[in-house]
């Protein structure tokens, strides 16, 4: 059975937890015997279709060309509607459009699902209208519009995913019915992601003392609160003089990022993102994970992907008591949670931390074995067929 995964972006061009979580169900997908085919959007970078991971992945062109935004997305949705038709006139096989937010994505899928007589599935992955809270003077009706779109679709939907139980609480209140919403939360690969030992060349390579090592890896984004961590840091050094702090990624916060950086002297070290598949040894050479997100509606409501990565690898995590970061890690058993915005709270988790290897290696042990036990793509990805089958989707046996 062929399912059409509509996506706004996607592996290899695009590398960021997105792609990351729609790489993974593909995966998974092919191994349950079903043929997961990949629909981009036209803000993908334009190309030609090509085969990736023997995952057939279509494209949908150039991306309109105009700045009035309500006329590009409505640009954008027409195209992508058009080419899933097309699409589908070629592969008599699929069985069910699967569109991954944004919800234009959704309102594409939607507007070609019920021309093909095809089954819908709208999977929200984050919050649209969150990205209209900094465009200028309009921001408030653009996001009134983006909340009233969002519901309108998942309403419209033949089955609804979320990445969460917030998101799932968020949207029942926006009227979708409960039992037509089904939780597929993020995952990891438990065989790729596995505690490693630390490299004593490769830290040597990197600069990297006797620690003790912090280590933030992911979006530098101003929601993600690096620059608390950057604030805790002096408190940490007075207390252990030759912890470190390593920073790898990239986003908006970076410039920024770096010009305090560099005011730290060696205590801070920020490094370009690097490749998925190379990210192992960072972790391995940390003793702390630190994930110091700011509380907001969308950290609250949504979980994020690379906590799981360093569960997996069975490191000691400091984070942020917000919401989405609470689905995954229970403080004291998992994780080390600190008040969210507080910076003297997040420094004194690292120190508690730093100062007890016993503790650390009883936190990460215990946070792998989460996240082999409920993580685990391979079992994550079988909710997909309840999902499925909810919107009506019959020969599930591939």
């Amino acid at each position: 059975m062929a399912v059409l995964h509509i996506v706004q972006f996607a592996l290899p061009e695009i590398s960021s937890g997105y792609t990351i979580r729609t790489a993974a169900i593909l995966r998974v997908q092919r191994a349950m015997g079903l043929e997961p085919i990949v629909l981009t959007s036209p803000r993908h970078p334009t190309g030609p279709d090509s085969e990736v991971e023997g995952v057939l992945h279509y494209r949908s062109g150039q991306d309109p060309r105009t700045r009035v935004v309500w006329l590009r997305d409505s640009l954008r949705v027409r195209a992508l509607a058009r080419r899933i038709r097309e699409i589908a006139e070629l592969r008599r096989d699929i069985k069910v459009l699967h569109a991954h937010s944004p919800v234009l994505c959704g309102m594409a899928s939607l507007r070609a699902g019920r021309a093909l007589g095809l089954p819908v599935v709208y999977e929200v992955r984050g919050l649209w209208e969150e990205s209209m809270r900094k465009r200028g003077w309009l921001s408030a009706p653009r996001y009134a519009l983006a909340r009233m779109i969002e519901a309108r679709v998942s309403r419209a939907a033949d089955a609804v995913a979320g990445i969460s139980e917030g998101l799932k609480r968020d949207f029942v209140s926006r009227g979708v019915p409960e039992g037509s919403f089904e939780v597929v939360p993020n995952g990891v690969d438990t065989t790729v992601f596995q505690p490693l030992p630390s490299d004593s060349t490769w830290r040597a390579a990197r600069g990297l003392g006797a620690g003790p090592v912090l280590l933030y890896l992911g979006a530098l984004r101003d929601y993600e609160g690096v620059d608390l961590l950057l604030d805790a840091v002096p408190r940490i050094h007075e207390r252990f003089p030759s912890a470190q702090l390593f920073i790898v990624g990239d986003g908006e916060a970076r410039d920024m990022l770096a010009q305090r950086a560099r005011a730290s002297g060696d205590a801070v070290r920020l490094l370009p993102p690097v490749p998925h598949s190379d990210v192992g040894p960072f972790y391995a050479a940390a003793d702390i994970v630190v994930y110091p997100r700011r509380s907001m509606r969308a950290t609250e409501l949504v979980t994020p992907l690379k906590p799981l990565e360093a569960m997996a690898m069975g490191k000691a995590i400091v984070a942020a008591d917000v919401g989405g970061i609470k689905e995954l890690l229970s403080n004291g058993e998992t994780a080390r949670l600190f008040t969210a915005g507080s910076a003297s709270s997040l420094a004194d988790a690292c120190i508690e931390l730093c100062g007890n290897a016993q503790l650390r290696e009883a936190l990460g042990a215990r946070a792998r074995a989460v996240a082999v036990a409920r993580h685990d793509w391979r079992a994550v990805v079988q909710r997909y067929l309840m999902v499925y089958q909810a919107a009506g989707v019959t020969g599930l046996g591939g």
